[in-house]
This record gives structure tokens, sequence and C-alpha cells, in this order.
């Protein structure tokens, strides 16, 4: 058989898609065996199912000391639109992980829900009562539109009920054929179109090898941008003033490599504006320019944000415009009118109805947190009212239109006490430094997590908070992101404070993003120990202490200086063997 020079010279993840029979490969006769794990190239196609393969880093080295193999463990992540979730599916989750993990619900900054600690033995188990849910995990993962994203509260029933059938709408669109993840998962049976609603084979916009890479969609208003939209793939934003017009975002990513140069962050780039009716062509021109141009040769350089840089952007647009048949309005863009965090309590988009939005440890919901039966006090408030629950970009829970009564109730069963203070002083109470943080998982699961990250944000945050203090600015408030790895799940490069980690020991710093998500931040200074960090940015928490912290927030102000006079304070960076990254961010 002669092979096709593209085929010659595609990546190994290719190669698997292109064998995988429309990626079935061989999950189901392993699934039979005994084995703890997959092999590698089954790893690959699992994680278009929902699944990443992983192990305990926690007990690796004593495993090893000891002659045994790795304690094997898989995630599995929940594909949610919108974040959005019923009383019921809420508490049939919490119960799974009970079941089936290790008695903690993850939830993601791309809204979705993950279980960890679990295992190959009791995977089609899981799969299949999350489907019985009317969730799925397929397209949780892989190279394919993940989950899509969207504001949790757009501020009036229209605009939100928008977003809500445009998240619906667009991950229904683009679902890859789920063909093989009905015969393996549900028994061989194909599950109704409610559970799983994808095309079938011979009309998916993929094909056999899906996308180059990940792809990312999120979708809000002008009001706020609580999605980090200029971090997608594609971000679609809806004028809050004139609903008809959408605007058009095309090429974020947060992926890099800690060493390489040629791998970056990017904010996305504003394309224009098209009317309702013509977006679906438009992002079909997106998706398949991304198909056709993408890099299959190396997947450090295969997101749509290196397809845009290397076409250009003016060659990138007249393709969309020649595969949509639609040309954009070239409209500026009007910029966002709040900070978006939905956290304490928001008039819901029903009038005379609440949300309140619930804080969590970056994401984490536990009965052995600091929170003491977090986990069933959330259920409980849930039970008390029946309510539904958003999951918001940043790994926060938020209780959607409720009754006055219910609110306090609420906040009351949750042990709430930012949201009880504000019902009793009927005003909004600024967010600390401690409620704008959060953190991607990092140790012990993560495979490519070079540093701590969920587990060292309330120590790091701690820190800071004692050192606004002793400078005389107890109040002041920082957002602060930490990775364990340059991917950036939690997107530390749109974050005032984004502490990416670089060794087991140490990170970079990166500094002076907005908080309204349009500005990226830049690397202040690197390979900087753990036990350093706080210390290495005191010289600039002074400065902007001395300015006065109520005028500005802290990345801003950054910003403000002299780049050159900013990299004066940065400490010097440590002689040390360099570590480099680039996998497969969440």
């Amino acid at each position: 058989m002669t092979v096709e020079s593209s085929e010659i010279n595609e990546s190994a993840v290719e190669k698997i898609k292109r064998e995988s029979n429309l990626l079935r490969g061989a999950i189901e006769e392993e699934l039979a065996t005994t084995a703890e794990t997959f092999n590698a190239d089954t790893a690959q196609l699992l994680k278009f199912h929902g699944v990443y393969l992983q192990d305990n880093r926690d007990v690796r080295s004593a495993r090893k000391r000891e002659g045994l193999d790795l304690e094997h463990l898989v995630m599995v992540r929940v594909a949610i639109p919108g974040g959005k979730l019923s009383a019921d599916q809420y508490r049939s989750l919490d119960q799974l992980s009970d079941k089936f993990g290790n008695s903690t619900l993850r939830l993601t900054t791309r809204q979705g829900i993950q279980f960890h600690f679990a295992t190959k033995a009791i995977m089609r188990e899981l799969i299949s009562e999350i489907n019985q849910t009317l969730l799925t995990t397929w397209g949780g993962c892989g190279d394919v539109v993940r989950n899509v994203v969207a504001c949790t509260n757009a501020g009036n029933f229209e605009l939100q009920s928008e977003l809500d059938r445009l998240a619906d709408y667009i991950s229904t669109s683009y679902k890859a054929p789920a063909d093989s993840y009905w015969q393996i998962w549900i028994d061989g049976d194909r599950v109704p179109q409610a559970i799983v609603d994808a095309p079938l084979v011979d009309e998916s916009l993929y094909g056999a090898t899906m996308l180059p890479r990940k792809f990312k969609i999120g979708l809000t208003t002008t009001r706020d941008n609580c999605i980090d939209a200029l971090s997608h793939d594609i971000a679609v934003v809806i004028d809050a003033d004139e609903p008809s017009k959408l605007h058009i975002f095309a090429g974020g990513g947060m992926g890099r490599s800690g060493t390489d140069p040629s791998t970056y962050a990017r904010a996305a780039t504003h394309l224009g504006v098209v009317e309702e009716e013509d977006l679906k062509a438009t992002l079909d021109a997106i998706l398949t320019i991304q198909r056709d141009f993408g890099d299959r040769k190396d997947r450090a350089h295969a997101r749509l944000k290196y397809t845009i840089d290397r076409l250009g952007i003016e060659r990138f647009e007249e393709l969309v415009v020649e595969r949509s048949g639609q040309s954009f309005y070239k409209i500026p863009f009007p910029g966002f009118k709040v900070d978006g965090d939905h956290l304490g309590i928001e008039e819901a988009p029903t009038k005379g109805r609440f949300n309140l939005g619930y804080k969590l440890p970056s994401g984490r919901v536990s009965n052995t947190g600091e929170v003491a039966n977090q986990r069933s006090r959330i259920v409980q408030a849930i039970d008390s009212s029946a309510c539904e629950v958003r999951v918001t970009a940043k790994g926060d829970l938020v209780f959607t239109e409720l009754t006055q009564d219910d609110l306090a109730k609420i906040a009351e069963l949750l042990g709430d006490t930012r949201s009880i203070d504000q019902i009793r002083s009927k005003r909004h109470i600024p967010l600390t430094t401690k409620e704008l943080s959060f953190a991607c998982v990092a140790l012990p699961t993560c495979g490519l997590a070079l540093a701590e990250s969920e587990r060292y944000l309330p120590s790091f945050v701690t820190e800071l908070q004692g050192r606004l203090g002793e400078l005389g600015a107890p109040d002041a408030s920082i957002e602060v992101r930490i990775t364990g790895c340059p991917n950036g799940c939690a997107r530390p490069y749109l974050g005032e404070l984004g502490i990416v980690g670089r060794s087991k020991k140490s990170y970079d710093i990166f500094i002076g993003a907005d908080r309204k998500g349009m500005r990226l931040s830049e690397q202040f200074a690197v390979d900087v120990p753990s036990t350093d960090l706080v210390e290495a940015i005191t010289p600039l928490l002074k400065l902007w202490i001395a300015e006065g912290t109520e005028k500005t927030n802290f990345g801003d102000f950054v910003t403000s200086l002299e780049w050159s006079a900013v990299t004066a304070l940065a400490p010097a960076p440590r002689r040390r063997r360099q570590l480099s990254v680039q996998g497969d961010e969440s």
C-alpha cells in the first residue's frame, strides 16, 4: 500500500487516531483484562471518551523502592455545557464520588466535573451511571471541541437564555460521532439522543483523525468576562446592549513550554461581528481551517493560535470569509463593563430572584477540607430549594434562581459568612485575595505537574495576605492563579499574579494582567524557590501600596510602570538545570 506523504510526517498521536476505527482502538478488549492500566496507544484514545490515565504520585517513589508497580488511577471528566446542572444531576454526581472516586468532586475551570482516584476496574460502571443522569464524558478530553463554557449570569433572562441555548447547540453540533462511545460504555446499545447527541459518522466535520489538537469555545456577553474569553480558540461575545451583534475572537490559548520560546500563551484576536444567523457558518469555517491547516506533525504547535500566526491574521480571515460565505463587520469591541466573579449574592436573570455564588477551594468539594462537611452542606442546600446549580469557569458553584427565603436559608446551611454579611448589610462586599484566587489540580494526580498547585495555594495566599498586612494594607486584594506546570490550566497568564510551576520546589512569576481579562501578564521572575515567592514580589507590593491600593488594581498598577523599572526589581535567576514541559492541559 502506498503511504500518503501526510501520513509519513504525522505525529504518533495522529497515527493512533487514524488507525483507531473511529476512536475504538483496543479499549473494549483491554477493559476485559485484569491488567490495572491500559497501553499507551489506548491511553490516547481514552481521552476522547473523557478519561485520563494517572497514578498517585505521592506514593510513586515509595512503591518503586519496594519494587511495586505504580498505583494506577484514572480521572473521569464530565462535560457540562455552560456548567448547568439540575438538583438531581448534582446530587447523583455527588453520590458517585463516594461509590467510585475518592469522596470528592473537582469542579474544573471549564465548568466540568472530575472524578479522581477512580480505577480501571470501575470505569465502565462509573461512565454508564454518569450517562444515566443525562450527562456525558464524551468529548470531555481529546482533539475535539471540548466542553463549551458560558457565563453563569448574563444579567437578564433573555441574554442568559441565549447563552444557555448557544452552549447546548454548539456542544451538540461539534460532538464527534459517538458510535464507539455507545458501543463501549453503554453495553453496546445506542443510547437516546438526549444523552449523547452527536452526528452520524458520514455527517461529522472532524474526519477520521479529528482535529490536530483540542479546541475550546467560550460564550459570554459584554457585561462581564467571567470565562476568560480571550483564552479560548473561539470566543463568542454577545453585545449586551445590541444582542444581535456577536463579537468573534479567535486564537487564544494558555499552553506553553517553560523553556521553548516557540511556544507561548496568546490572547484571542478580535475578528469582528457577525449576526446570529451567520454564527454556525463562521464556527464551521474556523474549525475546518484548523482541521485542514493545523500542525499534525508537532503537537506542541498544533493549537489554533499557531495556525493563525503561521498563516497570518489577514490570510486567516480571508479563509474564514471564503469558507463561511460571510464577512465580518469591523466594529470595535466595546470592552467588558464589570469584573466578573459571580460570588456572593447577585440578582438572578429572572426578576425578583437571586443567585448565590459560593467560593470553593480551587473547585474541590470535600467533607474533609477547611469547611466541615462541605460536600454534605451543598447537597442539603440544593435539597432545601431544589434549585439548579452552575459551575463557574473558576471552579466555584452558583445556586441559581433563589427566592429571598431560600437565599438566607442556603447561606446559613453553607456556613457562608460572606453572603450572610452581605444579606445583613445589603451591599456588595469586595472580594479578598483568597476569594479571587484558584489553582489547577497538579500533584498528586496530574502526570504533567512539575510542582504543587492546588495544595500549595492556601499557604501561598496566607503568606501573601500576611505580607500585605505587614505593609499596612491588610484589606488589599490580588487575583492569584497557580499552576503546577506551564500548560496553564488555571489560566495564570490572565491573572494579576500568575505563579507557574517550573520544578518540584520552584516557580516562575507572571504579573500585570487586568481583571477584565483583556491583557496577558508578563514574565517577571524565573525559577524562584517557593519559599521566596512572596519576598520576590514585595518590592512591587511596596510601590503599589505607596500609590494607594484603592486607586487601582495590582495588575493595572504594574502595567502603568516602565517595564524596565519593574524587571529591575526582579530577583536574579538561579543557575540550575532548566526543565521543560509541553503536554495536554485540561
